[in-house]
């Protein structure tokens, strides 16, 4: 059960660079910053929609941040752990070169079956670049009952 509900909960994911020229005033943040030591590319806003998740929903996830250093996105790492135990890993093709200053916008989508067993989840994703090197890590805890 677990493993299926890892590939269906991932499989639909997918996820695109973005660059925006300014940030929106897009509401509260959903997580946290989880090593600060990984500063290339601050995360200022991070919203999940809907929140909180539900089971048979596709989640909408939008992470924006500014870039510290110039800087070419490769790929993101997504990591799940269930009630505390790692869980899933899977990693999603990225894209965008930018300068140092820039804003760079991350929007992907994951889907909830209602297989998914009721427990805690927490999910890190961290942005790598073209050398594979970690340029970020932000962290997301909910609930599913």
């Amino acid at each position: 059960k677990a493993f299926l509900f890892g590939l269906c909960l991932f499989a639909l994911a997918s996820a695109s660079g973005i660059v925006s020229t300014k940030l929106e005033a897009l509401g509260g943040n959903i997580g946290s910053n989880c090593d600060p030591s990984l500063n290339t590319y601050s995360v200022t806003t991070f919203l999940v929609t809907p929140w909180p998740p539900t089971k048979n929903v596709y989640l909408n996830l939008n992470m924006t941040g500014t870039v510290n250093q110039a800087v070419t996105f490769q790929e993101m790492d997504i990591f799940v752990t269930f009630n505390g135990v790692n869980f899933y890993q899977e990693t999603v093709k990225e894209s965008g070169t930018y300068k140092q200053g820039q804003t760079a916008t991350v929007i992907f989508k994951v889907f909830l079956p209602g297989i998914a067993p009721n427990g805690k989840y927490g999910v890190i994703t961290k942005i790598k670049d073209t050398a594979g090197a970690y340029l970020n890590c932000w962290q997301v805890a909910f609930s599913l009952s």
